[in-house]
């Protein structure tokens, strides 16, 4: 039984690693240092489907696994990639993946918000919005100073703004996935707890 589990939360967690590399090599590129991608979008979907900690290891490897050299960013791998004008960006993305898990529980288990499929795309949204894209500026935009000595309104410009209408759609798009597959949702994350109770809920530690 733990063997199995084991090897289901494997499989999942290296799906959505590779669903991160996947959206991560569609770009459009924006100026001269931060493109258009779809990593936020892949990040939400892992916090929200995997669960806090799951999410954050799936990403958590894909970091690692660059580091040694593998392109596995939009095509970049190595030290470079990870230090350049996107690192905060980059490292920012586990701590996302992490904060969207525990939200996307929060509001699962929340009878208030889930009583209405309105209220709950809106809940999801705005914790999708907050957490899965927000939160990357925080480490983002400060790095992307450091490396290329922009002051805070260009860097802002450069690494910010561009970008917010874009997040906006990619986590409503996110809201309706989870919100549609809810059911799915815990039974994949119900079939990745190491424990027998198959029957066991969702806000049981994951």
């Amino acid at each position: 039984m733990r063997t199995s589990t084991n090897i289901r939360s494997t499989v999942f967690i290296a799906l959505f690693a590779a669903l991160f590399i996947v959206m991560s090599a569609i770009q459009i590129k924006v100026g001269a240092y931060v493109p258009i991608t779809l990593q936020t979008l892949a990040v939400t979907l892992a916090g929200a489907i995997l669960g806090p900690r799951k999410s954050f290891i799936s990403l958590i490897i894909v970091i690692a696994l660059t580091a040694t050299g593998l392109p596995l960013l939009s095509g970049r791998g190595g030290l470079e990639t990870l230090t350049g004008h996107t690192g905060g960006f980059i490292f920012a993305f586990p701590f996302c993946a992490l904060l969207v898990g525990f939200a996307t529980q929060a509001i699962f288990r929340s009878k208030a918000i889930m009583g209405n499929r309105i209220v709950a795309l809106v809940a999801l949204f705005i914790a999708f919005e907050l957490f899965g894209s927000f939160l990357t500026y925080v480490p983002g935009v400060p790095w992307l100073m450091h490396v290329t000595g922009l002051d805070f309104g260009k860097a802002m410009t450069a690494g910010c703004y561009p970008y917010l209408p874009g997040d906006a759609i990619k986590s409503f798009v996110a809201a309706i996935i989870v919100l549609s597959l809810k059911p799915y949702i815990l039974k994949i994350q119900s079939s990745m707890l190491r424990s027998q109770d198959h029957n066991q809920p969702i806000h049981t530690s994951i």
